[in-house]
């Protein structure tokens, strides 16, 4: 089974739930159905083991891959660089989570996978939920404003507007992580949620951004 949404996940749960309410019913009344008892018991096994996956789903929906292409790239890069992109990311999601008045605790992003060719970093929340997934939670609204943030493109004036009156500290950050990315001479890519939320900026974009963007 494929899902986009925590929504189409539940609904296959319920409509699943259902069908073994259907099952029961008809075993009561027919005991003497063991072929179909057989069956009750094989399907309830099913949803159980797709109710636990549930956890696997989330974390999947969760994940935040950065995404570098560059002439650059494909030489690798080193664990200071590595670092360096990793902590600049993570300090963005966690000013701009700020900047929407959201006080809490930052946790670290966690790193869950590195891969070469364009040079992707897979990141994912601790402990992922289904309010992340739904852009209820303050972590996500921080993260989402990262790609709002992006999709201002090298429009100064747009970025500036989209952060407000309170984001000089933002846009400070958000400046410093495109800084990183000019080091390495690419062009990037930002998704989650399955790649169903994308956002991009070229090189000459990141570059104009850090020139003309005074904070």
């Amino acid at each position: 089974m494929r899902f986009k949404t925590i929504e189409e996940y539940d609904k296959e749960l319920s409509e699943m739930e259902e069908d073994l309410l259907e099952m029961e019913a008809y075993i009561e009344k027919h005991p003497e159905k063991f072929g179909v008892k057989g069956n009750y018991e094989t399907y309830k096994q099913v949803y159980k083991i797709f109710e636990n996956d549930k956890k696997r789903f989330l974390d999947e929906l969760n994940t935040i891959c950065l995404i570098l292409n560059g002439n650059l790239i494909n030489k690798g890069l080193n664990v200071e660089e590595l670092f360096n992109l990793s902590k600049h990311f993570n300090e963005t999601e966690n000013i701009t989570t700020n900047l929407l008045g959201n006080k809490i605790d930052h946790e670290n992003l966690i790193v869950k996978e590195i891969a070469q060719g364009s040079y992707k970093i897979t990141f994912s929340f601790p402990n992922p939920t289904e309010e992340d997934v739904k852009r209820t939670s303050p972590r996500k609204k921080g993260l989402m404003k990262i790609f709002d943030f992006i999709n201002c493109g090298d429009n100064i004036e747009k970025l500036k507007n989209e952060a407000g009156p309170n984001g000089h500290d933002a846009l400070i950050s958000y400046k410093e992580f495109l800084e990183e990315i000019v080091k390495h001479n690419a062009d990037f890519t930002l998704d989650t949620e399955l790649e169903t939320v994308k956002a991009g900026l070229t090189l000459e974009q990141c570059k104009n951004i850090c020139e003309n963007l005074n904070v």
